[in-house]
């Protein structure tokens, strides 16, 4: 008995044709381009100096020397700092101190500095913090241009815009009308910080202290050179032979 042929099925090549995708694809990229928030430019702050006609030259400089902090970036990750109250003692390696890295280092010495009431302007920025968290998600784009005003104004010593974790819109309107005006009042003091980096010092040091500088609300700071009396300051000190 002759055995039946078996029956073969014929394959087929299944293709799919992706040819109309490309235009849905440029008509969603489009859209996408059209709809979505585009990343605003970020501008630099300048912190300018208060009009004080009334103060004398010797009571700016005791104000100058008692606000201004330096700060040394040594190599080995080692960090010191410098800060005296009077301009005489401008000079002296007895005021030049070794701190560490953290809040329990420079985030400590700048936040709880004498005359700089740097711990005001941290609790200040933590109460805006909490009013613009607490706005409904719709209102968030709407209060970001607000939010970066306000925390020019702290820095720069307005600290009066909030309280009770609340941001005072009448307050806030007044300072920023004074600083467009240039004539800025009722202003804490501030403290300046000039930074001075060496050369065996790393970059992620210089990221760091940064990174600190906004951590304690302090609007006016400088990277400099080091100078001969820096050299001077910091070789009687010990801090490098």
């Amino acid at each position: 008995m002759a055995k039946k042929k078996e029956s073969k099925q014929k394959k087929m090549n299944v293709r799919v044709d992706f040819t109309p995708m490309v235009d849905m694809m440029m008509l969603l990229i489009t859209f996408f381009m059209l709809c979505t928030s585009l990343a605003k430019p970020q501008a630099m702050s300048l912190t300018m100096p208060a009009k004080d006609e009334n103060m004398s030259s010797e009571d700016k400089d005791k104000s100058k020397t008692e606000l201004t902090v330096t700060v040394y970036l040594a190599g080995n990750d080692k960090l010191y700092y410098y800060m005296v109250d009077k301009k005489d003692d401008f000079g002296n390696p007895e005021f030049l101190k070794e701190t560490t890295w953290g809040k329990d280092g420079i985030r400590n010495v700048l936040k709880n500095h004498r005359h700089g009431p740097t711990k005001v302007l941290m609790d200040a920025k933590n109460q805006l913090d909490l009013w613009y968290d607490a706005q409904p998600k719709a209102m968030k784009e709407v209060n970001d241009s607000i939010y970066n005003r306000a925390m020019i104004m702290i820095k720069k010593g307005h600290v009066d815009i909030v309280s009770n974790n609340q941001l005072d819109k009448g307050k806030y309107e007044r300072v920023d009308k004074q600083m467009k005006d240039f004539d800025e009042t009722d202003m804490v003091p501030t403290l300046s910080v000039n930074i001075k980096p060496m050369d065996d010092s790393s970059y992620d040091n210089l990221v760091t202290i940064l990174d600190e500088m906004q951590i304690c609300c302090i609007g006016k700071y400088v990277i400099d050179q080091i100078n001969e009396k820096d050299m001077e300051i910091l070789t009687q000190a010990g801090a490098i032979q």
